[in-house]
């Protein structure tokens, strides 16, 4: 995806993808837990009206009840439909306006320091293992029972509030006493396998289970050329919308643009301060795609096809109007599928004349 400038083709866009129906929609959230902690955390400094924080567990049977941050029923399971639950743009959910995200499942490890060091004089640490924690939002507390402090570790993978520069993160805090304020935390990227912390009074490891690690790296074979399709319609209508916050979320960190007689970009920031050059030019631009191929193997998507940009530069009497033909790779992260690299360019087969 490349806007440019004048003649110069527009962008090499990883919408391609664009074109072709989206998912059918679902009836019901797929199991696992479902929480809208990034929804209500962020909603104050967006000014938007806090939600009450919520988390459903779904089954496989489909069956939900609702649970606390440490896994705890607050609810009879039941096979009713979840109150307010209603789709949220294509592929989301929400309750009320309040957006649900499904959590990934992490097995940690924790030490404390006891307050007491052994006979011989060297430290003393508790050692607890195979806890469960999910990462939008969910705890775990180790009791101190009177020999070391009571520790509590929260998990978010945190999306930072709108306008916000800062990258996606999974962190890792620590609490104590307050369960609001954390006294430390730690991040990693939102797809690494660990993320962890050493406090010198407590130490803890988070991985994630590999229940889950293998469902993210192996996508449902059936669902795959929809997704990716789904994926550039996707594309299409966060770039339309100058939404470039929206458009940073579909790409890996290290993602790659290679466009049409351009120098290579890397870096999915550098990619979307690129793509914004139409717009801060003043200039509207609506794209169209006609997927041609999509495919997935040995765990990477990919997509080649045909677009069209129609390109309305301020003061120009006519429209600019470019085509090529795209090529997409993309990875598997968390459920779904990001751009990974990107290539277009121009080609005597792709012309504005296929879209009439």
């Amino acid at each position: 995806m490349t806007p440019r400038s004048a003649p110069h083709r527009l962008i090499a866009l990883p919408l391609i993808l664009g074109l072709g129906s989206p998912l059918a929609a679902q009836s019901t959230l797929t199991p696992g837990i479902w929480t809208n902690t990034e929804d209500a955390y962020f909603a104050e400094e967006e000014g938007r009206e806090q939600a009450e924080w919520t988390a459903f567990e779904v089954r496989e049977d489909g069956q939900w009840r609702k649970i606390d941050a440490f896994k705890k029923p607050q609810s009879e399971w039941s096979n009713q439909p979840i109150p307010s639950l209603s789709k949220r743009g294509e592929k989301g959910w929400q309750t009320g306006q309040s957006e649900l995200r499904l959590a990934r499942d992490f097995r940690c490890w924790i030490s404390v320091r006891k307050d007491t060091p052994k006979p011989d004089g060297s430290e003393d640490w508790s050692f607890q293992r195979n806890i469960d924690i999910f990462d939008q939002g969910g705890r775990i507390l180790v009791p101190g029972n009177g020999e070391a402090p009571d520790a509590t570790i929260r998990l978010r993978n945190v999306t930072w509030a709108k306008g916000s520069r800062n990258k996606p993160a999974l962190v890792l805090y620590v609490h104590k006493q307050d369960p609001a304020r954390a006294v430390s935390y730690s991040w990693a990227s939102t797809d690494a396998a660990v993320v962890g912390i050493n406090l010198r009074w407590m130490q803890a490891s988070c991985s994630r289970s590999q229940s889950e690690a293998k469902t993210s790296a192996e996508p449902k074979s059936s669902e795959n050329e929809p997704q990716l399709i789904a994926a550039g319609e996707t594309w299409r209508k966060n770039y339309e919308a100058n939404d470039w916050d929206a458009l940073r979320t579909l790409y890996t960190d290290d993602a790659v643009l290679m466009s049409h007689n351009q120098n290579k970009i890397e870096g999915a920031d550098n990619i979307v301060t690129y793509l914004q050059r139409l717009s801060k030019s003043g200039a509207k631009a609506a794209i169209e795609f006609r997927p041609e191929e999509a495919k997935v193997e040995n765990g990477l998507g990919f997509l080649i096809a045909k677009y069209q940009m129609i390109i309305e530069f301020p003061g120009a009497a006519e429209p600019t109007i470019v085509a090529g033909r795209s090529f997409l790779v993309y990875k598997w992260v968390n459920g779904e599928w990001l751009i990974w690299r990107d290539i277009d360019n121009f080609a005597p087969d792709a012309t504005p004349k296929d879209f009439e």
